[in-house]
Formats: C-alpha cells, sequence, structure tokens
C-alpha cells in the first residue's frame, strides 16, 4: 500500500508540475491555424467580421445603405495555405469580390461618434461608481483595470445617468447633453482643415491661443484630430489579401492580377476641427478659429483669403479688359442678325 501510495503521490507531483510549466509557458500558435486570428481581429490586412459588423450596424443606425456585401464576402472566402509561405493558412478570397468597396467605406467614414458623448463620460465619471470582484468601488475611467467592471459599459451607461438621482452639477451637465444628443442639439462645427502633413502639436497650440482671447472659455469649443484610415495607417490593405482564381482554388496570391484604378494613392488622412459648444460665442470663435489657423500654419477650408484672391484676379482681368489691353470676343447680337 505504501509502494502504492508513493507511486501515485508522485504521479499528482509530477502532473501538477508538467500542468504549471504548460500554463507558465506562451503556448505556441500553430501556423496551420493562423487563419483563425483573422476572422474576428485580422492584423494581416485589417479586413475581419468585427469591422463589418459595425458597418452594417452604423449604416442600419443612419438609414444608409452600405455599398459593401460582406454576406458575399464571406461566401467567397476559403481556408487556403499560402503561395509565398506553403506552411501558413490564411483567409483568402475570390478575385472577383471587389473589396475596394471595403477600403472605400472604410476610409469615408460613415458616421461618427458625437464628441459630446465623450463630455458625458467626462462629467458623470465621479458619479457612476461600479463595484469590482474585490468589492472596491471604481470609476468608468478606470475600469480598463477591472475586466469585469468592463464589462459592464455598454450603451446602457447612458439611460444610467439619465436615471440616476443627483442633482450634482456636473451630473446634471450630462445628463444634458445626453438629451441634446438625443434631440440632435450637436456641437456646431465651426472650421476644419486636412492638411497634406501630419498633425503634430497644432491641435495643442490651436486650443491655447483660443484660450488667450478673453471671451473665450473651454466651455465654448473643443478642437479635435480625426484620422481617417483603412487601418494599416499610410499602407494598402489590399497588397496584404490573398486572393484565389475560378481556374485555380488550390492556391492563392498576394495580389490581384486586375487591381482597380479607382484605389486612392493615400490611405490615412488626418482633419483638425474646431466645434462650437456655444452659440451665442459662435462668430467671435469663428473669427479666431480663421485667425489661429494661420498663425500655426494650416489652411482653412473656409479661406476667406482664397476667395478674396479669387475675387482680386476676377477685378483685375475686367480692367485689363477696359483699357483695351485684353479684349474677350464679343457674344453674337442675335437681333442684328
Amino acid at each position: 500500500m505504501k509502494s502504492v501510495g508513493k507511486r501515485s503521490c508522485g504521479g499528482r507531483g509530477k502532473r501538477k508540475k508538467r500542468i504549471r510549466g504548460v500554463r507558465g509557458e506562451k503556448p505556441e500558435i500553430k501556423k496551420e491555424r493562423y487563419y483563425m486570428y483573422e476572422i474576428v481581429a485580422n492584423k494581416r490586412n485589417e479586413i475581419d467580421v468585427d469591422k463589418m459588423d459595425y458597418f452594417a450596424r452604423d449604416c442600419h443606425g443612419l438609414g444608409m445603405k452600405s455599398n459593401f456585401d460582406h454576406l458575399r464576402y464571406i461566401k467567397q472566402c476559403r481556408v487556403m495555405f499560402t503561395s509565398d509561405k506553403p506552411d501558413e493558412t490564411t483567409i483568402a478570397v475570390r478575385d472577383k469580390v471587389n473589396i475596394q468597396l471595403f477600403i472605400h467605406v472604410h476610409i469615408h467614414d460613415i458616421g461618427y461618434y458625437p464628441k459630446r458623448f465623450t463630455d458625458v463620460l467626462v462629467e458623470a465619471n465621479d458619479h457612476l461608481l461600479f463595484k469590482n470582484n474585490s468589492g472596491h468601488t471604481v470609476k468608468m475611467s478606470e475600469a480598463w483595470q477591472h475586466p469585469e467592471v468592463y464589462e459592464k459599459l455598454t450603451d446602457s451607461v447612458f439611460d444610467e445617468i439619465l436615471m440616476k438621482e443627483d442633482s450634482d452639477k456636473q451630473l446634471e451637465i450630462a445628463k444634458e447633453l445626453i438629451n441634446n444628443v438625443y434631440k440632435r442639439k450637436l456641437y456646431s462645427l465651426v472650421d476644419e482643415t486636412s492638411p497634406v502633413t501630419k498633425i503634430e502639436k497644432q491641435k495643442e497650440t490651436m486650443e491655447t491661443l483660443l484660450l488667450e482671447n478673453t471671451t473665450l472659455s473651454e466651455d465654448d469649443f473643443t478642437v479635435q484630430k480625426v484620422t481617417y484610415s483603412c487601418g494599416m495607417g499610410p499602407r494598402n490593405p489590399i497588397t496584404s489579401v490573398y486572393f484565389y482564381t475560378k481556374d485555380n482554388d488550390t492556391d492563392c496570391f498576394p495580389k490581384q492580377k486586375k487591381p482597380s484604378l479607382f484605389l486612392p494613392q493615400i490611405f490615412e488622412e488626418e482633419t483638425l476641427r474646431v466645434y462650437s459648444k456655444n452659440d451665442a460665442n459662435i462668430n467671435v470663435l469663428k473669427k479666431e478659429t480663421a485667425k489661429c489657423l494661420i498663425k500655426v500654419g494650416l489652411e482653412s477650408v473656409k479661406n476667406s483669403a482664397i476667395d478674396s484672391k479669387h475675387q482680386g484676379n476676377a477685378a483685375s482681368k475686367r480692367k485689363l479688359n477696359a483699357d483695351g489691353k485684353s479684349s474677350p470676343s464679343k457674344p453674337i447680337n442675335k437681333k442684328s442678325r
């Protein structure tokens, strides 16, 4: 019995040691299962069901139709070994599927998360509290450290803020902001710019310059930098997509034989926008924004200087015509005929 007990205890000890070793080591991913990591969060080319899901969701919420048919795309997908790395698998798609539509939808955002919702969460952060597994109180800004709390932060948070009975000024501001969003009383776009070069410190500089005006405060405006891309920065995702043909459905290749000429040359764009929170000071904000954009070296899309320059060129042309130095062809008078 003792020898049996020793063997059984020894066996359990070795088994526990093996389990600890497996848990401590990073699990090795088999290359023939690489395709599984391209379904939900595709790091190879950023084309995955997660993005297809929120494209369809946002289009439905905005009452518009997406040009990209994700169901057709999924039906044309196959799990195949790649031609350049034969021991790895990937999700390949038929070459006739128009991936460019997916890229187009990705670049041109079909909707945006209102900036006012961000302000709601900031104002209500100290008042909407949750408890983690240890029983400690956690704020929304700290929820990312506690998965059991983070999973509770759904769209229902805004309803909880509205139903919360508290007379605190911050919470009242949060409730007012939510109601304004539901009533479509959004922040007014004052001006924006999309420079060719990358936006670096211009956002912070704009905020500082606008606050130097004594009539403006942080409650009057917000400066937002928005980045549009296909998920891979300046890179073209299509160069990382594998395709197969009707004639050869056992092999896939990383490039389409006939790439579309409608593809953009740039796959990432940054836009700097200035929004007005207070319509009472919007005229002052417009004037100051135009001045500040010139100071930081950015050109406004509503630049009145460009219009005046064009008007000046037109006036000079009319003056030349009056002096007789240059005259356009006279129109034919039908009555004289």
